[in-house]
């Protein structure tokens, strides 16, 4: 009899230490926001490191970018705002170009596997003769991959022949 009360008791003592601990797993877009922008009121900036690309579920392909693509800055804020910027490195492409050359605000979805960003794109395209990389241009993607030093994001769009791109960039923080 007194083994069943105590193991009665040790079953009690059990169910009340585990359903009283409370989950501290934070949420996938809550990591995924520090892992890209940094711990809240801070921010982290990534360098473009490789472009690849598929055509109608084909095999991928590089990319090759301009030097004066491949030094450009993309930082992502933690703040109340979730602002983003990308500036010019060293390089311009064109030297008319603006120092700022996109900015705007990011969001994750509520699961944490697409990106958003929204905001404007300063230099004149129709100038451009180089590809350039616009967060705000392709709307949203789908993160796949990001750590504390590597953010891969990859989105697909149509041309007007009907042909189905899927583009993937991988960034290096900085």
């Amino acid at each position: 009899m007194k083994a069943i009360q105590v193991l009665a008791l040790s079953s009690i003592v059990f169910l009340l230490v585990f359903s009283c601990s409370k989950d501290t797993a934070k949420p996938v877009a809550e990591t995924n926001g520090i892992n890209l922008a940094g711990a809240s009121g801070s921010s982290k900036s990534w360098m473009l490191t490789s472009v690849s690309y598929t055509k109608n579920g084909g095999g991928a392909n590089s990319l090759a970018l301009d030097p004066c693509v491949l030094d450009n800055v993309y930082k992502f804020t933690n703040n109340s705002t979730q602002d983003f910027i990308q500036t010019e490195g060293a390089l311009k492409c064109n030297s008319a170009d603006s120092t700022v050359t996109e900015s705007g605000n990011w969001a994750l979805t509520n699961d944490g596997k697409n990106l958003v960003v929204e905001g404007v794109w300063f230099d004149d395209l129709s100038q451009e003769t180089v590809y350039q990389y616009i967060f705000t241009a392709f709307g949203e993607a789908t993160v796949t991959q990001i750590t504390a030093t590597t953010f891969v994001i990859s989105y697909s769009f149509t041309n007007s022949t009907g042909d189905i791109y899927v583009v993937t960039s991988t960034f290096t923080k900085v």
